[in-house]
């Protein structure tokens, strides 16, 4: 089913979220600080528990599963009823086995490299 990963993302903005969920007939999920540590893929089957390992703070949503047009609708409810998340990302086959706290490192990195006008991966 395709779902929404959110991270650190306060209840009056996940309350929003679950509107322009249901309307993109995704599921959301909301994953807590200790199990920043936990791979995607363990993350979305449930299998993740808590792992002791340092969680991160910034607001991150994780999308799993959408097809393209839920993606549009969703990226553009979320411009249009200005709800800002500065990190986004799509589960691949390549990051599904990383933790969500090295995806989030990951993005740091890459937006930290876009806005030094970097190249990230050659």
């Amino acid at each position: 089913m395709p779902t929404l990963l959110l991270f650190n993302i306060a209840p009056p903005k996940r309350a929003k979220m679950q509107v322009i969920a249901l309307r993109c007939a995704c599921r959301m999920q909301v994953v807590p600080p200790e199990r920043h540590g936990a791979k995607l893929e363990e993350i979305l089957s449930g299998s993740a528990g808590e792992t002791g390992e340092p969680a991160f703070s910034e607001e991150l949503l994780v999308m799993s599963g959408l097809g393209e047009r839920q993606m549009d609708v969703l990226l553009s409810e979320l411009r249009r009823q200005r709800i800002p998340i500065a990190l986004k990302a799509v589960v691949t086959p390549t990051n599904a086995g990383w933790t969500a706290a090295e995806l989030y490192t990951e993005l740091c990195r890459e937006r930290e490299a876009f806005a030094a006008g970097r190249q990230v991966h050659t």
